[in-house]
Protein backbone atom coordinates (compact mmCIF):
# COMPACT_ATOMS: atom_id res chain seq x y z
CA UNK A 1 0.00 0.00 0.00
CA UNK A 2 1.16 3.18 -1.16
CA UNK A 3 2.28 5.69 1.81
CA UNK A 4 1.71 8.80 0.56
CA UNK A 5 2.06 12.14 2.09
CA UNK A 6 -0.13 14.17 4.32
CA UNK A 7 -1.00 17.22 2.40
CA UNK A 8 -2.38 20.82 3.52
CA UNK A 9 -3.91 22.97 1.45
CA UNK A 10 -4.56 26.55 2.73
CA UNK A 11 -5.44 29.89 1.36
CA UNK A 12 -2.74 33.10 2.28
CA UNK A 13 -1.85 34.26 5.64
CA UNK A 14 0.28 37.52 6.28
CA UNK A 15 1.86 38.91 9.55
CA UNK A 16 -1.04 40.97 11.02
CA UNK A 17 -3.53 40.56 8.37
CA UNK A 18 -6.56 40.39 9.47
CA UNK A 19 -8.98 40.94 5.74
CA UNK A 20 -9.79 38.49 3.62
CA UNK A 21 -8.31 38.12 -0.09
CA UNK A 22 -10.68 37.09 -2.87
CA UNK A 23 -8.27 34.26 -4.41
CA UNK A 24 -8.66 30.56 -5.77
CA UNK A 25 -6.75 28.29 -7.85
CA UNK A 26 -9.58 27.05 -10.21
CA UNK A 27 -11.74 30.35 -10.44
CA UNK A 28 -8.71 32.55 -12.19
CA UNK A 29 -10.32 35.54 -12.39
CA UNK A 30 -10.19 35.60 -8.19
CA UNK A 31 -6.65 36.93 -8.16
CA UNK A 32 -6.11 38.34 -4.59
CA UNK A 33 -8.05 41.64 -4.62
CA UNK A 34 -9.44 42.54 -0.54
CA UNK A 35 -13.27 40.82 -0.68
CA UNK A 36 -15.55 43.67 -0.75
CA UNK A 37 -18.95 41.84 -0.99
CA UNK A 38 -18.29 39.21 1.47
CA UNK A 39 -15.95 35.84 2.60
CA UNK A 40 -15.96 33.56 -0.16
CA UNK A 41 -15.45 29.20 0.57
CA UNK A 42 -12.55 28.10 -0.60
CA UNK A 43 -13.98 26.47 -3.70
CA UNK A 44 -10.75 25.19 -5.29
CA UNK A 45 -9.28 24.06 -2.69
CA UNK A 46 -12.30 21.88 -1.88
CA UNK A 47 -11.80 20.60 -5.62
CA UNK A 48 -8.38 19.64 -5.41
CA UNK A 49 -8.91 17.71 -1.53
CA UNK A 50 -11.85 16.15 -3.13
CA UNK A 51 -9.75 14.52 -5.66
CA UNK A 52 -6.61 13.53 -3.57
CA UNK A 53 -8.93 12.21 -0.85
CA UNK A 54 -10.51 9.94 -3.60
CA UNK A 55 -7.58 8.63 -4.39
CA UNK A 56 -6.63 7.46 -0.62
CA UNK A 57 -4.32 11.03 0.12
CA UNK A 58 -4.72 12.87 3.34
CA UNK A 59 -5.50 16.21 3.45
CA UNK A 60 -6.82 18.86 5.50
CA UNK A 61 -7.87 22.51 4.40
CA UNK A 62 -6.90 26.00 6.44
CA UNK A 63 -8.09 29.17 5.47
CA UNK A 64 -6.38 31.04 8.33
CA UNK A 65 -8.36 34.65 8.04
CA UNK A 66 -11.64 33.36 8.84
CA UNK A 67 -10.40 30.44 11.14
CA UNK A 68 -8.95 33.45 13.19
CA UNK A 69 -5.27 32.05 12.66
CA UNK A 70 -2.23 34.56 12.77
CA UNK A 71 0.76 33.58 11.00
CA UNK A 72 2.50 31.74 13.61
CA UNK A 73 -0.42 29.58 14.64
CA UNK A 74 -0.97 28.71 10.71
CA UNK A 75 2.86 27.62 10.60
CA UNK A 76 2.58 25.67 13.53
CA UNK A 77 -0.42 23.69 11.37
CA UNK A 78 2.09 23.60 8.72
CA UNK A 79 4.86 22.05 10.50
CA UNK A 80 2.55 18.64 10.78
CA UNK A 81 3.01 18.16 6.72
CA UNK A 82 4.89 16.97 4.41
CA UNK A 83 3.68 19.16 1.47
CA UNK A 84 2.35 22.79 2.10
CA UNK A 85 0.32 24.29 -1.20
CA UNK A 86 -1.37 27.74 -1.13
CA UNK A 87 -3.25 29.49 -3.46
CA UNK A 88 -1.18 32.74 -4.27
CA UNK A 89 -2.20 36.01 -3.90
CA UNK A 90 -1.17 39.16 -5.25
CA UNK A 91 -2.01 41.42 -2.44
CA UNK A 92 -0.19 38.78 0.12
CA UNK A 93 2.53 37.51 -1.92
CA UNK A 94 5.16 38.58 -0.10
CA UNK A 95 3.73 37.18 2.93
CA UNK A 96 3.31 33.60 1.36
CA UNK A 97 7.05 33.96 0.71
CA UNK A 98 7.91 34.72 4.35
CA UNK A 99 4.99 31.61 5.11
CA UNK A 100 7.09 29.39 3.04
CA UNK A 101 10.50 30.72 3.69
CA UNK A 102 10.04 29.17 7.63
CA UNK A 103 9.02 25.81 5.50
CA UNK A 104 12.31 24.98 3.78
CA UNK A 105 12.04 21.56 4.58
CA UNK A 106 8.73 20.73 3.24
CA UNK A 107 7.49 20.09 0.03
CA UNK A 108 6.36 24.24 -0.68
CA UNK A 109 3.98 24.51 -3.37
CA UNK A 110 2.42 27.31 -5.23
CA UNK A 111 -1.32 27.33 -7.59
CA UNK A 112 -3.53 29.99 -8.73
CA UNK A 113 -3.24 32.40 -11.13
CA UNK A 114 -0.39 34.61 -9.87
CA UNK A 115 1.82 31.54 -9.25
CA UNK A 116 1.06 30.64 -12.79
CA UNK A 117 1.33 33.82 -14.22
CA UNK A 118 5.00 34.54 -12.55
CA UNK A 119 6.13 31.11 -12.25
CA UNK A 120 9.22 31.08 -13.87
CA UNK A 121 10.08 34.93 -11.70
CA UNK A 122 9.02 32.74 -8.28
CA UNK A 123 10.98 29.63 -8.98
CA UNK A 124 14.05 31.43 -9.93
CA UNK A 125 13.91 33.27 -6.50
CA UNK A 126 13.42 30.16 -4.41
CA UNK A 127 9.70 31.20 -2.89
CA UNK A 128 9.23 27.48 -3.55
CA UNK A 129 9.83 24.39 -4.96
CA UNK A 130 6.98 23.61 -7.72
CA UNK A 131 4.40 25.58 -9.01
CA UNK A 132 0.73 24.02 -10.31
CA UNK A 133 0.11 26.21 -13.41
CA UNK A 134 -3.69 26.22 -14.58
CA UNK A 135 -6.38 23.88 -13.50
CA UNK A 136 -4.97 22.20 -10.64
CA UNK A 137 -6.37 19.18 -9.52
CA UNK A 138 -5.01 16.15 -11.41
CA UNK A 139 -1.56 18.20 -11.62
CA UNK A 140 -1.66 18.49 -7.62
CA UNK A 141 -2.75 14.43 -7.23
CA UNK A 142 -0.12 13.53 -9.78
CA UNK A 143 2.52 15.53 -8.02
CA UNK A 144 1.70 14.18 -5.04
CA UNK A 145 1.32 10.49 -6.18
CA UNK A 146 5.02 11.16 -8.04
CA UNK A 147 7.16 12.67 -5.56
CA UNK A 148 9.81 12.81 -6.15
CA UNK A 149 10.12 12.49 -9.07
CA UNK A 150 8.22 15.21 -11.53
CA UNK A 151 10.01 14.41 -14.75
CA UNK A 152 6.74 13.29 -16.37
CA UNK A 153 4.05 15.31 -14.69
CA UNK A 154 1.80 18.03 -17.12
CA UNK A 155 1.25 21.78 -15.69
CA UNK A 156 4.10 21.93 -13.27
CA UNK A 157 7.33 23.85 -13.26
CA UNK A 158 9.88 23.37 -10.70
CA UNK A 159 13.26 23.46 -9.34
CA UNK A 160 15.95 20.85 -10.13
CA UNK A 161 19.39 20.43 -9.23
CA UNK A 162 19.62 24.57 -9.05
CA UNK A 163 17.52 24.75 -12.37
CA UNK A 164 14.00 25.50 -13.19
CA UNK A 165 12.12 23.02 -15.25
CA UNK A 166 8.94 23.91 -17.30
CA UNK A 167 6.88 20.84 -17.78
CA UNK A 168 4.36 20.53 -20.67
CA UNK A 169 0.97 22.70 -20.29
CA UNK A 170 -1.96 20.16 -19.00
CA UNK A 171 -5.08 20.06 -21.20
CA UNK A 172 -7.88 21.34 -20.04
CA UNK A 173 -10.33 19.26 -17.99
CA UNK A 174 -13.04 18.52 -20.63
CA UNK A 175 -15.59 16.47 -18.99
CA UNK A 176 -16.63 18.53 -15.65
CA UNK A 177 -18.91 16.16 -14.82
CA UNK A 178 -16.28 13.62 -14.06
CA UNK A 179 -14.97 15.80 -11.28
CA UNK A 180 -15.95 14.72 -7.55
CA UNK A 181 -18.06 17.59 -5.84
CA UNK A 182 -15.92 19.99 -3.42
CA UNK A 183 -15.24 18.67 -0.19
CA UNK A 184 -16.86 21.00 1.89
CA UNK A 185 -17.01 18.61 5.18
CA UNK A 186 -12.89 20.00 5.25
CA UNK A 187 -14.41 23.43 6.03
CA UNK A 188 -16.18 25.84 8.49
CA UNK A 189 -18.84 26.40 5.92
CA UNK A 190 -20.65 28.44 8.70
CA UNK A 191 -17.91 31.06 8.11
CA UNK A 192 -18.80 32.53 4.59
CA UNK A 193 -21.00 35.27 4.22
CA UNK A 194 -21.48 37.24 1.42
CA UNK A 195 -23.55 40.66 1.24
CA UNK A 196 -26.45 39.14 -1.12
CA UNK A 197 -26.75 36.81 1.94
CA UNK A 198 -25.69 38.29 5.18
CA UNK A 199 -27.39 36.16 7.27
CA UNK A 200 -26.97 32.94 6.16
CA UNK A 201 -24.13 30.63 5.05
CA UNK A 202 -23.45 30.33 1.30
CA UNK A 203 -21.88 28.08 -0.98
CA UNK A 204 -20.24 28.36 -4.23
CA UNK A 205 -20.98 26.35 -7.26
CA UNK A 206 -19.08 26.51 -10.65
CA UNK A 207 -21.67 25.16 -13.68
CA UNK A 208 -18.95 26.02 -16.36
CA UNK A 209 -14.98 26.95 -16.43
CA UNK A 210 -13.75 29.21 -18.94
CA UNK A 211 -14.94 32.46 -20.78
CA UNK A 212 -15.09 33.11 -24.88
CA UNK A 213 -14.83 36.72 -24.16
CA UNK A 214 -11.83 38.94 -24.38
CA UNK A 215 -11.66 41.44 -21.39
CA UNK A 216 -7.88 42.79 -20.78
CA UNK A 217 -8.28 43.09 -17.34
CA UNK A 218 -9.67 39.45 -16.19
CA UNK A 219 -7.35 36.62 -16.00
CA UNK A 220 -9.55 33.71 -17.48
CA UNK A 221 -8.05 33.24 -20.38
CA UNK A 222 -4.48 32.28 -18.80
CA UNK A 223 -6.15 28.90 -17.54
CA UNK A 224 -8.60 28.54 -20.19
CA UNK A 225 -7.27 30.16 -23.32
CA UNK A 226 -11.04 31.32 -24.26
CA UNK A 227 -12.54 27.78 -24.11
CA UNK A 228 -15.65 27.39 -22.14
CA UNK A 229 -16.51 24.00 -20.52
CA UNK A 230 -20.33 23.11 -19.39
CA UNK A 231 -21.52 20.77 -16.78
CA UNK A 232 -24.60 19.24 -16.88
CA UNK A 233 -27.62 20.32 -15.89
CA UNK A 234 -28.25 17.24 -14.31
CA UNK A 235 -24.94 16.71 -12.28
CA UNK A 236 -25.10 20.78 -10.96
CA UNK A 237 -28.67 19.78 -9.57
CA UNK A 238 -27.06 16.52 -8.06
CA UNK A 239 -24.24 19.30 -6.40
CA UNK A 240 -27.11 21.52 -5.13
CA UNK A 241 -29.17 18.46 -3.64
CA UNK A 242 -25.71 17.76 -1.56
CA UNK A 243 -25.43 21.24 -0.47
CA UNK A 244 -29.10 21.48 0.44
CA UNK A 245 -29.24 18.41 1.90
CA UNK A 246 -26.42 17.35 3.69
CA UNK A 247 -24.75 20.76 4.73
CA UNK A 248 -28.05 22.00 5.47
CA UNK A 249 -26.99 25.79 2.58
CA UNK A 250 -29.96 26.49 1.05
CA UNK A 251 -27.90 29.99 -0.19
CA UNK A 252 -25.83 29.64 -2.91
CA UNK A 253 -23.67 31.59 -5.37
CA UNK A 254 -23.01 30.32 -8.95
CA UNK A 255 -19.48 31.94 -9.60
CA UNK A 256 -19.22 31.02 -13.06
CA UNK A 257 -17.32 33.89 -14.68
CA UNK A 258 -20.84 34.09 -17.11
CA UNK A 259 -23.52 32.33 -15.87
CA UNK A 260 -25.84 33.60 -18.47
CA UNK A 261 -24.57 31.74 -21.62
CA UNK A 262 -26.44 29.35 -23.32
CA UNK A 263 -30.54 30.91 -22.81
CA UNK A 264 -31.63 26.47 -23.51
CA UNK A 265 -28.86 25.23 -20.97
CA UNK A 266 -29.89 27.93 -18.88
CA UNK A 267 -33.29 27.10 -19.01
CA UNK A 268 -33.03 23.55 -18.47
CA UNK A 269 -30.90 24.24 -15.40
CA UNK A 270 -33.60 26.17 -13.86
CA UNK A 271 -36.55 23.43 -14.47
CA UNK A 272 -34.50 20.86 -12.99
CA UNK A 273 -34.05 22.65 -9.86
CA UNK A 274 -37.58 24.13 -9.57
CA UNK A 275 -38.43 20.64 -10.32
CA UNK A 276 -36.44 19.34 -6.89
CA UNK A 277 -37.89 22.18 -4.86
CA UNK A 278 -34.98 22.98 -2.46
CA UNK A 279 -36.00 25.97 -1.58
CA UNK A 280 -32.73 27.96 -2.66
CA UNK A 281 -32.18 31.73 -3.11
CA UNK A 282 -29.28 32.17 -5.59
CA UNK A 283 -27.15 35.00 -7.26
CA UNK A 284 -24.70 34.70 -9.91
CA UNK A 285 -22.63 36.79 -12.16
CA UNK A 286 -23.59 37.84 -15.71
CA UNK A 287 -23.31 40.06 -18.70
CA UNK A 288 -25.82 42.29 -20.09
CA UNK A 289 -25.24 41.21 -23.80
CA UNK A 290 -25.62 37.69 -22.72
CA UNK A 291 -29.42 37.47 -20.55
CA UNK A 292 -32.44 37.30 -21.95
CA UNK A 293 -35.85 38.01 -21.16
CA UNK A 294 -36.99 34.15 -21.42
CA UNK A 295 -33.62 33.52 -19.06
CA UNK A 296 -34.71 35.63 -16.76
CA UNK A 297 -38.06 34.38 -16.53
CA UNK A 298 -36.44 31.07 -16.17
CA UNK A 299 -33.72 31.96 -13.42
CA UNK A 300 -36.58 34.50 -10.86
CA UNK A 301 -38.88 30.78 -11.59
CA UNK A 302 -35.83 28.62 -9.52
CA UNK A 303 -34.51 30.87 -6.70
CA UNK A 304 -32.38 34.29 -8.65
CA UNK A 305 -32.72 36.96 -6.57
CA UNK A 306 -29.75 39.00 -8.17
CA UNK A 307 -27.35 38.76 -10.78
CA UNK A 308 -24.46 40.49 -11.08
CA UNK A 309 -23.10 42.85 -14.23
CA UNK A 310 -19.95 43.93 -14.98
CA UNK A 311 -20.32 47.43 -16.72
CA UNK A 312 -16.93 48.42 -16.26
CA UNK A 313 -17.15 51.93 -17.94
CA UNK A 314 -19.53 54.73 -19.83
CA UNK A 315 -16.61 55.64 -22.00
CA UNK A 316 -17.04 53.78 -25.61
CA UNK A 317 -12.96 54.39 -25.78
CA UNK A 318 -12.40 52.53 -22.66
CA UNK A 319 -14.59 49.62 -23.34
CA UNK A 320 -13.25 49.02 -26.52
CA UNK A 321 -10.02 49.36 -25.68
CA UNK A 322 -10.21 46.63 -23.02
CA UNK A 323 -12.15 44.46 -25.41
CA UNK A 324 -16.17 44.70 -23.23
CA UNK A 325 -18.27 45.10 -26.53
CA UNK A 326 -21.08 45.80 -24.53
CA UNK A 327 -23.14 49.08 -25.24
CA UNK A 328 -25.34 51.45 -23.49
CA UNK A 329 -28.67 49.66 -24.99
CA UNK A 330 -27.85 46.58 -23.58
CA UNK A 331 -26.89 47.87 -19.97
CA UNK A 332 -30.37 49.36 -20.01
CA UNK A 333 -32.23 46.25 -21.38
CA UNK A 334 -30.33 44.21 -18.66
CA UNK A 335 -31.10 46.23 -15.83
CA UNK A 336 -34.63 47.02 -17.05
CA UNK A 337 -35.11 43.55 -18.01
CA UNK A 338 -33.82 42.28 -14.65
CA UNK A 339 -35.41 44.35 -12.12
CA UNK A 340 -39.11 44.04 -13.89
CA UNK A 341 -38.44 40.16 -13.19
CA UNK A 342 -37.79 41.38 -9.26
CA UNK A 343 -34.32 40.01 -9.54
CA UNK A 344 -31.77 42.94 -7.67
CA UNK A 345 -29.11 44.14 -9.86
CA UNK A 346 -25.54 44.77 -8.54
CA UNK A 347 -23.73 46.24 -11.18
CA UNK A 348 -19.19 46.65 -11.21
CA UNK A 349 -17.57 49.57 -12.94
CA UNK A 350 -14.12 50.44 -12.95
CA UNK A 351 -11.94 53.37 -13.02
CA UNK A 352 -8.47 54.20 -14.22
CA UNK A 353 -8.07 51.76 -17.42
CA UNK A 354 -6.42 52.66 -20.56
CA UNK A 355 -8.68 55.86 -22.68
CA UNK A 356 -10.11 56.77 -19.30
CA UNK A 357 -10.09 60.53 -18.55
CA UNK A 358 -11.54 62.70 -15.51
CA UNK A 359 -14.42 63.15 -17.31
CA UNK A 360 -14.97 59.77 -18.37
CA UNK A 361 -14.40 58.48 -14.70
CA UNK A 362 -16.90 60.97 -13.25
CA UNK A 363 -19.22 59.89 -16.36
CA UNK A 364 -19.57 56.52 -15.21
CA UNK A 365 -19.82 57.16 -11.78
CA UNK A 366 -22.34 59.01 -12.92
CA UNK A 367 -23.71 56.15 -15.18
CA UNK A 368 -24.33 54.12 -11.88
CA UNK A 369 -26.42 56.78 -10.14
CA UNK A 370 -28.51 57.02 -14.22
CA UNK A 371 -28.86 52.76 -13.92
CA UNK A 372 -30.02 52.84 -10.15
CA UNK A 373 -29.05 49.07 -9.07
CA UNK A 374 -29.82 47.84 -5.90
CA UNK A 375 -25.98 47.83 -5.25
CA UNK A 376 -23.00 49.34 -7.15
CA UNK A 377 -19.20 48.00 -6.39
CA UNK A 378 -16.64 50.80 -7.89
CA UNK A 379 -12.57 49.79 -8.24
CA UNK A 380 -9.79 50.63 -9.20
CA UNK A 381 -8.66 48.91 -12.82
CA UNK A 382 -5.36 46.58 -11.89
CA UNK A 383 -3.40 44.53 -14.00
CA UNK A 384 -3.03 40.90 -12.45
CA UNK A 385 0.04 38.79 -13.47
CA UNK A 386 -1.88 36.44 -15.85
CA UNK A 387 -3.93 39.70 -17.88
CA UNK A 388 -3.50 41.04 -21.19
CA UNK A 389 -3.18 44.46 -19.20
CA UNK A 390 -0.82 42.75 -17.43
CA UNK A 391 1.35 41.38 -20.53
CA UNK A 392 0.99 44.85 -22.17
CA UNK A 393 2.92 46.99 -18.96
CA UNK A 394 4.74 44.02 -17.36
CA UNK A 395 7.88 46.58 -17.92
CA UNK A 396 7.06 49.03 -15.77
CA UNK A 397 5.89 46.39 -13.08
CA UNK A 398 8.69 45.03 -12.70
CA UNK A 399 9.69 45.94 -9.61
CA UNK A 400 6.01 45.71 -8.32
CA UNK A 401 5.33 43.80 -5.04
CA UNK A 402 1.62 43.77 -5.82
CA UNK A 403 0.74 44.76 -2.12
CA UNK A 404 -2.14 47.07 -3.22
CA UNK A 405 -3.30 45.24 -6.35
CA UNK A 406 -6.30 45.28 -3.78
CA UNK A 407 -8.59 47.03 -6.62
CA UNK A 408 -9.39 49.94 -3.49
CA UNK A 409 -5.68 51.43 -3.74
CA UNK A 410 -3.10 51.59 -6.91
CA UNK A 411 0.62 53.26 -6.71
CA UNK A 412 0.62 53.69 -10.34
CA UNK A 413 -1.92 54.56 -13.19
CA UNK A 414 -2.61 52.97 -16.40
CA UNK A 415 -3.99 56.40 -17.61
CA UNK A 416 -3.38 60.42 -17.69
CA UNK A 417 -4.65 60.02 -14.35
CA UNK A 418 -2.36 60.64 -10.81
CA UNK A 419 -2.87 57.10 -8.40
CA UNK A 420 -3.97 60.22 -5.91
CA UNK A 421 -6.96 60.86 -8.11
CA UNK A 422 -8.48 57.94 -9.04
CA UNK A 423 -8.38 57.37 -5.46
CA UNK A 424 -10.15 60.34 -4.23
CA UNK A 425 -12.93 59.60 -7.53
CA UNK A 426 -13.66 56.28 -6.33
CA UNK A 427 -14.14 57.82 -3.07
CA UNK A 428 -16.31 60.22 -4.64
CA UNK A 429 -18.28 57.53 -6.80
CA UNK A 430 -19.34 55.36 -3.64
CA UNK A 431 -20.40 58.41 -1.83
CA UNK A 432 -22.38 60.13 -4.65
CA UNK A 433 -23.73 56.82 -5.19
CA UNK A 434 -25.00 55.60 -1.36
CA UNK A 435 -25.68 58.68 0.06
CA UNK A 436 -28.16 59.71 -2.37
CA UNK A 437 -31.98 60.05 -0.34
CA UNK A 438 -33.30 57.95 -3.48
CA UNK A 439 -30.83 55.40 -2.78
CA UNK A 440 -32.00 55.35 0.69
CA UNK A 441 -35.35 54.52 -0.50
CA UNK A 442 -34.60 51.72 -2.75
CA UNK A 443 -32.59 50.28 0.77
CA UNK A 444 -35.40 50.69 2.81
CA UNK A 445 -37.66 48.59 -0.13
CA UNK A 446 -35.03 45.85 0.19
CA UNK A 447 -34.79 45.82 4.22
CA UNK A 448 -38.48 45.87 4.07
CA UNK A 449 -38.48 42.78 2.31
CA UNK A 450 -36.29 41.02 4.16
CA UNK A 451 -36.10 42.01 7.58
CA UNK A 452 -34.73 39.08 9.18
CA UNK A 453 -31.07 39.96 7.10
CA UNK A 454 -31.31 43.90 7.50
CA UNK A 455 -28.51 43.98 10.82
CA UNK A 456 -26.23 41.30 9.27
CA UNK A 457 -26.51 43.21 5.84
CA UNK A 458 -25.58 46.29 7.76
CA UNK A 459 -22.90 44.92 9.47
CA UNK A 460 -21.16 43.86 6.10
CA UNK A 461 -22.19 47.04 4.77
CA UNK A 462 -20.25 48.66 7.71
CA UNK A 463 -17.05 46.17 7.61
CA UNK A 464 -16.98 47.08 3.60
CA UNK A 465 -17.12 50.92 3.75
CA UNK A 466 -14.58 50.84 6.63
CA UNK A 467 -12.58 48.59 3.37
CA UNK A 468 -13.19 51.42 0.90
CA UNK A 469 -12.17 54.73 3.24
CA UNK A 470 -9.56 53.01 5.17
Amino acid sequence: MNQYPKVLLMNPIEEGQTYAVDVDPVISRHTGGKTKIGLFPPLGMTYVAAVLRTHGIPVRILDPVPQKYTFHQALKVAQHFDVVIITLAATNAQGSYRFFSYLKDKVRIFMGTHATALSDYILQQGFCDIIIRGEPEYSVLETVQSLPNLDDILGISYRKNGQIVVNPDRPLIEDLDALPFPARDLIDNSLYRIVAFPNKPVALVLTSRGCPFECTFCATNLFYKRHRHVRSPENVVREVEEIVKIFGIDRIFFIDDTFTIGEERIIRLCQLLQEKKLGIKWICLGRVDTVTAPMLRAMKAAGCVEIIYGIESASPVVLEKTKKKITWEQMEFAVKKTTERGIRVSLFFMFGNPGDTLDSIRETARLARVLNPQFASFNIATPDPGTPLFEELKDKLAQETFERFDRLNTNFSMCGISPKQLRKELIRAYLLFYVRPTYWLVLLRYVLKDPLNAPAMFKIFYRQAINVLS
